[in-house]
């Protein structure tokens, strides 16, 4: 197991009682090579070292990832005071290309969490002031979710406790395994 791993599943299990620990800011670029930068919902770390988020292919997010892959993300947790910056190449699952996956992720949803999905395409006028309508049923996945497993490819891993403080580079080599280097904070 890589290390900016172990100290990941550290950090998330030390702070596993702090709500705002399962997010993070994952920034992509538009075609014009704009920054955009959201705030999302870690879903889960799998065994080959990638993280899950779910979306919506209506989304912006979704349309830049489509054009540029490549995007980054930005993980502070404040209890620890440990932050974590990932590169990641990020892959796109629909319900047609990836059926477990995506109905996995999507049974672990609330009713709730569910319900956005639902509600009509993200960023266009909202009616009034009116609640928002469903439209569709909770056990049929829109073909519009899908879920993005964020490839990481380098991980820069900052501990701010002490002093001197900690910083770690890891990245994979030639042959896939993961190297660390120690940093000037």
């Amino acid at each position: 197991m890589p290390l900016w791993r172990q100290n990941l599943v550290k950090s998330l299990h030390k702070t596993r009682s702090v709500p705002e620990s399962r997010y993070f800011q994952l920034a992509t670029a538009n075609q014009e090579g704009i920054p955009f930068c959201r705030t999302v919902v870690h879903r889960g770390l799998t065994d080959d070292n990638s993280l899950i988020v779910i979306s919506d292919t209506r989304t912006e997010k979704y349309q830049q990832l489509v054009q540029n892959n490549r995007c980054h993300i930005a993980w502070y947790f404040a209890k620890t005071r440990e932050q974590y910056r990932f590169h990641c190449l990020a892959d796109i699952s629909t319900k047609e290309e990836s059926p477990d996956l995506v109905e996995a992720q999507w049974d672990k949803l609330s009713d709730a969490g569910k319900k956005q999905f639902l509600w009509g395409t993200p960023g266009t006028p909202r009616n009034g002031e009116s609640a928002l309508h469903v439209e569709g049923d909770y056990n049929t996945i829109p073909a519009h979710f899908c879920v993005l497993t964020l490839n990481i490819e380098t991980v820069d891993y900052l501990n701010l406790r002490g002093n001197p403080q900690n910083r770690e580079w890891h990245e994979k080599n030639e042959h896939g395994d993961w190297v660390s280097q120690s940093l000037i904070p």
